[in-house]
């Protein structure tokens, strides 16, 4: 299908546009940008040069995307850049950072939303199917893996992790990272139990559910997990999670 572009949106002659595009009134794409084929971007966005957009994402108004980051240090004739990839969907006035390292990019998986006025820092890697809720200020170098939900006004420090299929409240304050599997939030922030509904949803159930909720017991009390059985493929992945090195520590167990 043919684009459909706005006659004030503003286009630089480098920018790559696939297949049945729309662009809004007023928005302006530099130089070198991509946008893939069925993606939609609403009036007043600005994407920075070197963007890379996938596939059937939403943005809608006032999205800036790959300006430069808000680190006093960053040399901006540094070539970094935002990669986005397929089947998100990106709320009002959200700002998304170019990143600080050329070997990488700050980077959205798919099938991810975020909504308005959130803010995704510098370097950031955010994963498949995550929901970030309005107005939640992510700082540099955070990482939210695959089906985490963050709740409103969330405060995420840089460097944290927050892990898989956790769950944030909010208004949260996080210093620290986030275990996988975890309902975490309350003043001050603390781990509380397991993200009951969203494993379930997920298709976790029966033994794996079981054994998740053992190692959310161990890990309450300071023991290892290491030993427990059955070691399920969740198990193997939360021993794994905390093999890697932790910038920040992890938030306590209430």
């Amino acid at each position: 299908m043919k684009n459909k572009i706005h006659s004030t949106a503003i286009i630089d002659d480098g920018t790559k546009i696939g297949k049945n595009v729309e662009i809004g009134p007023y928005s302006i794409i530099h130089k070198n940008v991509k946008i893939g084929d069925d993606t939609k971007v609403e009036s007043h966005c600005v994407i920075y040069p070197g963007s890379e957009i996938g596939n059937n994402n939403i943005i809608h108004d006032h999205v800036i995307i790959g300006a430069n980051p808000q680190d006093l240090k960053f040399d901006i004739d540094l070539s970094t850049y935002v990669e986005i990839l397929d089947n998100n969907i990106i709320r009002e006035y959200v700002s998304i950072h170019r990143s600080t390292n050329e070997s990488k990019p700050t980077k959205i998986f798919s099938n991810t939303m975020i909504m308005a006025n959130s803010h995704i820092g510098h370097d950031c890697i955010i994963g498949n199917n995550v929901v970030i809720t309005n107005a939640s200020l992510l700082a540099g170098n955070v990482m939210v893996e695959d089906f985490a939900v963050l709740g409103g006004n969330t405060l995420v420090h840089q460097h944290v992790r927050i892990g898989k299929l956790s769950m944030v409240s909010g208004g949260a304050r996080l210093s620290k990272d986030v275990i996988p599997f975890m309902l975490i939030g309350r003043d001050p922030v603390k781990h509380y139990c397991l993200n009951k509904i969203g494993i379930k949803r997920y298709g976790i159930s029966d033994e794996s559910y079981s054994v998740l909720s053992k190692a959310f017991r161990l890990l309450k009390k300071g023991h290892s997990i290491d030993d427990l059985e059955p070691a399920t493929e969740d198990l193997q992945y939360l021993i794994s999670w905390f093999s890697v090195k932790s910038e920040r520590g992890c938030h306590t167990f209430i």
